[in-house]
């Protein structure tokens, strides 16, 4: 049974098993023989590029757990010259931007209100309390 699907490796096993099968009975077909050769042509050189991709697949792999590691390496190095900037500028210096960092944003907390006091009745009143209630 051909392969179903239209992903590359399933179009190129479908030209295999036609070009496979029209061998078989190229007595029966003789007026196809220009296009079956140069079908087995193109499933010759799909099989290659198809190798040439698979090969081209591991060394992307490669490459990228490189990039990776290399990656890596180069966010510590550019945290600690960083760290260096921020000893020398300090942490707040906008100074710091020139060279791809943040500065410490200091926000100020707001002081705590401070609780109302009781306003003093007009003259020639009395303060009236309430007295607690008792249960």
């Amino acid at each position: 049974m051909a392969a179903r699907g239209s992903a590359r490796s399933a179009k190129l096993s479908r030209w295999g098993i036609t070009v496979d099968n029209l061998r078989e009975n190229l007595e029966q077909f003789p007026h196809i023989t220009p296009d079956l050769e140069e079908m087995e042509k193109m499933l010759s050189q799909g099989r290659e590029l198809e190798s040439r991709i698979d090969a081209l697949r591991g060394q992307w792999r490669e490459v990228a757990a490189e990039l990776r590691l290399l990656t890596a390496e180069g966010e510590k190095l550019r945290a600690r010259l960083g760290a260096h900037l921020k000893a020398k500028y300090g942490f707040t210096s906008e100074t710091l931007v020139r060279y791809g960092f943040r500065p410490l944003v200091v926000t100020r907390r707001r002081a705590a209100p401070k609780p109302e006091e009781p306003t003093p009745p007009p003259a020639g009143e009395e303060p009236t309390e309430k007295a607690p209630a008792r249960a």
